[in-house]
């Protein structure tokens, strides 16, 4: 007999596509009882992009009541701890079948999982049936597909800074001691090789287009002029936050070749020392301190 709960999931498995663009591709995925009813992969500009989401989809017939922003949801326990078996992101999608308008309301679940449960329940997992968790109000579709395009990309970031800890890495043992010219030359390749990786720094990453800008490329450029030995010129200077003009007098302690060499090191140490900031996709005590602070989350 066909229960009142499967006939209200399968109006809101007819919703939920019609509350994404278009353009993206959604496919119906069969064995329900696994918890996956839909993977969705992003389109643009009608071009494939390889980024994939994997949805549960959940109906009420209820009005979701918010209060501070989030309103509570029980899932069940199995569920949560099945989505941390991918890396592919998992999207609860909430879907009120009776709203005037075809919307839902979504949450990363293994994200949520990490920057809250984890911290709030630790021992969510021992419960036998379901598991209380959060939604936000403002995670509402339609008007966040930025929100579930950059949730889509997390596989391609966290291989992004899996390559970034290994370029580090070798770039540690390359500038030990007293660097030469072809030291700094090697520095320059390995860095060139970060701005390379696929999607990673350009459009997916939020702030990606400022650390290429205030830490990446300027340590790249002072590679590069360390390795040819040469000052920077006007306009490179402007590309060096932390380079400062040489003052034209002399000075005491330190000729102008070696100002250039100080300068020229010191904006490439600081570049590598801020590409720590790559990591913070994976720092959850950051993440979970900044949701209970401040009410800020990516999930």
């Amino acid at each position: 007999m066909r229960i009142d709960t499967h006939e209200i999931d399968t109006q809101a498995r007819k919703i939920v596509p019609i509350a994404l663009p278009r353009q993206w591709e959604f496919r119906d995925v069969t064995g329900r009882d696994y918890g996956i009813d839909m993977e969705l992969e992003i389109f643009e500009e009608k071009n494939a992009t390889g980024q994939v989401l994997l949805f549960q989809i959940k109906g009420t017939e209820k009005d979701i009541i918010f209060k501070d922003g989030l309103t509570s949801f029980d899932i069940p326990t199995k569920t949560l701890i099945y989505s941390e078996r991918f890396v592919t992101p998992f999207i609860l999608a909430v879907c009120p079948i009776n709203h005037e308008k075809q919307i839902f309301y979504y949450i990363w679940i293994q994200e949520y999982v990490k920057s809250v449960l984890n911290f709030d329940n630790p021992n969510w997992r021992n419960n036998e049936y379901t598991t209380r968790i959060k939604l936000p109000e403002n995670n509402i579709m339609p008007g966040n597909e930025e929100h579930l395009s950059h949730i889509s990309h997390f596989p391609q970031r966290l291989y992004g800074a899996c390559e970034v800890a290994r370029i580090l890495h070798n770039l540690r043992y390359t500038l030990d001691g007293e660097p030469c010219a072809c030291d700094y030359h090697d520095t320059a390749e390995e860095l060139k090789k970060v701005l390379d990786i696929p999607g990673y720094l350009r459009n997916q990453w939020r702030h990606g287009e400022f650390i290429q800008t205030q830490y990446l490329q300027p340590a790249l450029l002072a590679a590069q002029l360390l390795a040819a030995q040469r000052e920077p010129t006007v306009e490179e200077k402007h590309r060096l936050p932390l380079y400062r003009s040489l003052i034209e007098e002399k000075c005491d302690w330190m000729s102008k070749e070696e100002a250039i060499d100080f300068n020229l090191r010191a904006q490439l140490s600081n570049g590598l020392n801020c590409m720590s900031f790559f990591y913070e996709e994976t720092n959850y005590g950051f993440k979970h301190t900044i949701w209970k602070e401040e009410s800020r989350h990516n999930f």
